[in-house]
């Protein structure tokens, strides 16, 4: 009897680690995410743990466009298929918050790959890489520039003002890069008779055209509005005005910063103010519910009313979700361009989205296979961008043999990252006092003359505190 009481004991705990492992669809309260694992059973294969950010746990169809979006599950299945020595075990976060929900199931020790874009708190979440890069045969310090684009590799090593103590190291490898666009209304400069932009238009041509196109149509009585605009990154528009300075450190040093070249000058800055300017006139002929991120509804419809939608963060995704689902009434009369360079020919979001080993992992080095994986595996790479990440593009240098790579639209936009984008060792100096200062431009709660004073007491303010908090 005692043996068959640890016999049924045996084969009840046996079941409950088996329910563990084949839930399909599961929340955790702590922290908010989704998990899914698609497998009925992982054998004897090791398990590696990653988070994804904003994955259904089911398939989806847009309800405007038509459009399908793949599952978690479709993305664990073709990781496996590529990756099949390993049980990959997908949990999803949605972009809602994010950052805090990164944070905590690190912290909880339930992920062994987590994935970031930009943020400073890297060193806190993610091991040095590397170690895994100075003994890899494939993918190591010696061949990243045959790999990658010039600027994914530059903003692999890790600088910041307010880790300078990690400057040098390198967290993960970047699956992804921004690649944003602004979008026009065929339609409307038909029906107003202005010119289309050519491919090098400038951002005061453009603002110029927004111009012409705002108040009553012409053609059809209705009411137009020249340009659409958000406060959302709409201060990397800074870099094409050259209102903002590249910076290049070897220590990240706050206090071997030349103030008088990286902050006084916007005091008196011309670019700076003229930024702020062609600001102003964006939001003189865009819809006054910008200030609470509406007004562009009707963008990609039969009613749009907008002639320039400058929104990159909204409106990137959808353009490449109605050109990858070939939407010809859509593609057609909606067309996106590049977004312009200033004088010194650089252009903003320089933003890789990237995987990282993290400081609690289990198996670190199996971790990094799978990473390895995800950044240089051509399969892979064209299956999570054509289906999670239509917005982005891949930062290898060979994108030969992906599909999502033979769109016109993403050649150049790739070829265009490759020699524009904005190159510098720190940004959030100015960059979250600008994001402040625009806020306030969108609501029409200061002059340009005022938003270049507020901005300087801004950048001025950061350094100054960051300074203190560090000791330096």
């Amino acid at each position: 009897m005692n043996g068959f009481k640890k016999l049924f004991s045996i084969i009840i705990t046996i079941a409950m680690i088996s329910g563990t492992l084949t839930g399909c669809g599961k929340q955790d309260e702590k922290t908010g995410t989704n998990s899914v694992d698609t497998n009925t059973a992982s054998g004897d294969k090791p398990v590696v743990r990653m988070i994804v950010p904003g994955i259904n746990d089911q398939d989806t169809i847009d309800p405007i466009s038509g459009i399908k979006s793949l599952s978690l599950g479709a993305f664990e299945e073709i990781l496996e298929e590529q990756i099949p020595d390993v049980d990959i075990q997908l949990t999803s976060i949605p972009w809602d918050g994010w950052i805090q929900k990164m944070e905590a199931t690190i912290a909880a020790e339930e992920v062994d790959i987590g994935f970031y874009t930009n943020q400073v708190m890297a060193p806190d979440w993610f091991v040095d890489h590397r170690q895994f890069l100075e003994k890899d045969t494939e993918v190591n310090l010696d061949n990243l520039d045959d790999i990658f684009i010039e600027p994914a590799v530059h903003y692999m090593t890790y600088k910041s003002f307010n880790y300078p103590e990690a400057t040098g190291q390198i967290f993960g490898l970047p699956v992804t890069m921004a690649s944003n666009i602004f979008v026009y209304d065929k339609q409307l400069f038909e029906d107003w008779g202005v010119e289309l932009p050519g491919d090098n238009v400038t951002y005061e041509e453009l603002i110029s055209k927004a111009e012409q196109m705002n108040g009553v149509n012409p053609k059809t009585g209705a009411k137009n509005y020249g340009a659409y605009i958000a406060s959302m990154w709409m201060e990397w528009n800074a870099i094409g005005f050259d209102a903002v300075k590249s910076y290049s450190s070897d220590t990240m040093l706050l206090s071997e910063m030349d103030k008088s070249q990286y902050v006084d000058y916007i005091k008196e800055s011309p670019e700076v103010l003229n930024f702020f300017q062609n600001m102003e006139r964006i939001v003189k002929v865009s819809p006054e519910g910008i200030a609470t991120n509406s007004g562009s509804e009707k963008f990609f419809t039969k009613d749009n009313d907008i002639a320039i939608n400058f929104d990159t963060n909204a409106i990137s995704g959808s353009m490449l979700k109605y050109i990858y689902a070939d939407k010809k009434e859509i593609t057609d009369r909606f067309i996106p361009i590049t977004i312009p360079t200033g004088s010194g020919g650089m252009q903003g979001f320089p933003e890789f989205f990237r995987y990282a080993v993290t400081k609690n992992a289990k198996n670190p080095e199996l971790a990094w296979k799978v990473i390895k994986a995800l950044a240089t595996n051509k399969a892979i790479n064209d299956f999570y961008l054509t289906n999670y990440a239509k917005d982005k593009l891949t930062a290898l240098k060979d994108f030969n043999g992906m599909k999502c790579m033979e769109y016109d639209i993403n050649k150049k936009r790739h070829e265009n990252q490759l020699k524009t984008m904005f190159i510098t060792d720190d940004y959030w100096f100015w960059r979250t006092p600008m994001q402040n200062v625009l806020s306030q431009v969108i609501a029409k709660q200061v002059t340009p003359e005022q938003a270049r004073e507020e901005l300087y007491k801004g950048v001025n303010d950061w350094v100054e505190n960051t300074k203190k908090q560090l000791g330096q």
